[in-house]
């Protein structure tokens, strides 16, 4: 059954424009939001996605339903893609698992080292990520959905964050989550777009764009777990620079939404989506805990 608001809801100007931040599997959660503000019958102006957000809000806006979305992911998880992947280790402490560039360097073949592979334009083929949304999400285009919609990408000359509105849907996603050094870069329109998480975790000015409507941001990137200075070796050094950047990034943007969601995923890595059923349910909790405050927000004032 499709959820979309009435006729006479869009003439109120009812709704909530939704920024889904990325983060790997703790993305996930964003079903789980989705589907109290479904059951809650409250009205979704506008979607705006960065990465694992952009994959979950294209896949709602497409296939109508969080049932259907949630179908999609179980089918996906049951299938050839995510299995068979070998973990490759950086050092004695730090792996695949353990850091975004390295993850993917798991699709190689087994025993291949990571030397070698950090010699490679990237550690995963456009073609295989192809494959892999293709089963996930429709092809259409961005005008052609019930909502507007924006994928967040970063400019590879500029650094700016890049709202993509128009044109292929699943090629939007694709720079949306092009991971520096995983994915190589995703040409659009005469420049290269990266990940959108490299600038604009959480798409909360991107949201704002698309719609006068108060900004609801959903946050499911990680922060730094606790660690002992004393023994950091060179490798976990690196990743706790970037995560503790991102950390104080990710505040920022999220000081300029009218309310945030902060499932509890942190617990989750952001290659664990055999994780789903958890993250889902994380992510209902974290609307249900918010209710009185997305009901106010749906039917109250326009956004800033």
């Amino acid at each position: 059954m499709r959820f979309w608001p009435t006729p006479r809801e869009q003439r109120r100007e009812r709704g909530l424009a939704l920024a889904l931040g990325g983060g790997g599997a703790r993305g996930l959660a964003h079903v789980g939001v989705l589907a109290v503000l479904e059951e809650e019958r409250l009205p979704v102006a506008c979607v705006a996605g960065t990465s694992a957000g952009a994959i979950v809000g294209a896949m709602w806006l497409t296939l109508g339903s969080t049932a259907a979305v949630e179908r999609r992911w179980r089918d996906f998880l049951a299938s050839d893609f995510p299995k068979s992947l070998p973990d490759i280790k950086l050092a004695d402490d730090v792996s695949s698992r353990d850091s975004t560039l390295l993850h993917f360097a798991r699709t190689l073949q087994r025993g291949t080292t990571v030397a070698l592979a950090l010699g490679r334009r990237s550690l995963v083929e456009r073609e295989d990520f192809a494959q892999a949304l293709a089963f996930l999400l429709p092809d259409v285009q961005i005008e052609e959905l019930s909502r507007p919609f924006a994928a967040v990408a970063t400019d590879f000359f500029t650094g700016q964050p890049v709202a993509l509105r128009r044109g292929s849907l699943r090629l939007a996603v694709t720079a949306s989550s092009s991971i520096p050094g995983v994915l190589p870069t995703c040409p659009w329109e005469g420049t290269a777009l990266w990940d959108g998480g490299v600038v604009a975790d959480v798409p909360v000015r991107q949201a704002r764009e698309l719609s006068r409507r108060p900004v609801v941001a959903v946050a499911v990137g990680d922060d730094p777990a606790e660690d002992d200075p004393e023994l950091v070796k060179v490798p976990r050094a690196l990743l706790r620079a970037g995560q503790l950047t991102h950390a104080a990034l990710r505040q920022e943007l999220l000081h300029d939404a009218d309310l945030v969601l902060r499932p509890a995923v942190g617990g989750v890595h952001w290659s664990e989506f055999t994780r789903f059923e958890e993250c889902l349910a994380a992510g209902r909790q974290a609307a249900q805990a918010l209710l009185p405050q997305l009901r106010r927000l749906a039917e109250g004032r326009a956004g800033r």
